[in-house]
């Protein structure tokens, strides 16, 4: 079934509702970029810094994925493909911190964090930009990690239809949502993010999106509704 089946419709757009937090951007002391196989995000964290929104932009993300649904396909790092992109966007190059070792979200904030800390700079606020649908997750996953630092979420503004009919690969992007979505059940049971309340029509969304052929980045081991499966 394709993404813009009238059949899943109003669950991709009640599951894209859900995943995308987005707080509103004020002056920050960093801008922290989430990796993945979407640059857009690091051109919005230009749109930011160029705002002068924060002194530095530090992209986050390493070759990851080798073989799977989120293989990026490029031969560099997620960080380099983003400072790049950053660059063609008028960001000066000095402004750009790279982290291009880590494999996850949370080695996103651990990692990029890290780099910052080398040249002195310890965020006590962040923008942590990040493709639409990953806004909730990398928020849930960076509260954990980092409690104490206070964290705005931002990404491209964009509907979910214009979204996917941009996509070269509309069933891998819906892949990725749903695996995303199922995270959001499963990994504060893990301890890898905080807990948050997740509506009745979110869990209906996910089951027929499941039920639509994209389960295929489900966590191994766990039901829907994130316990462990028997």
């Amino acid at each position: 079934m394709a993404w813009d089946d009238r059949a899943i419709a109003a669950a991709l757009d009640t599951a894209w509702n859900f995943m995308r937090l987005v707080h509103r951007p004020e002056p920050v002391d960093a801008i922290l970029t989430l990796g993945s196989f979407d640059p857009r995000a690091a051109i919005h964290a230009a749109t930011l810094w160029k705002a002068g929104l924060a002194p530095v932009i530090v992209m986050s993300g390493g070759i990851a994925h080798r073989g799977g649904v989120l293989d990026t396909g490029w031969d560099q790092t997620e960080a380099r493909v983003f400072a790049d992109a950053a660059i063609g966007e008028g960001v000066p190059p000095e402004a750009i911190l790279i982290e291009d070792r880590a494999q996850n979200t949370g080695e996103n904030f651990t990692l990029g964090l890290a780099v910052a800390a080398r040249l002195n700079i310890r965020p006590k606020k962040l923008l942590v930009v990040a493709k639409p649908y990953m806004t909730r997750r990398g928020y849930a996953t960076g509260r954990k990690l980092l409690p104490d630092i206070e964290m705005l979420m931002q990404c491209e503004e964009i509907d979910v239809g214009r979204y996917f009919a941009r996509e070269s690969d509309p069933k891998r992007t819906l892949l990725a949502l749903v695996g995303d979505l199922h995270r959001l059940f499963v990994y504060p049971r893990l301890g890898f993010q905080i807990a948050q309340e997740m509506p009745a029509d979110v869990i209906d969304a996910l089951r027929r999106l499941v039920a639509a052929g994209y389960g295929e980045r489900l966590v191994p081991g766990y039901d829907l509704d994130g316990s462990k499966a028997a």
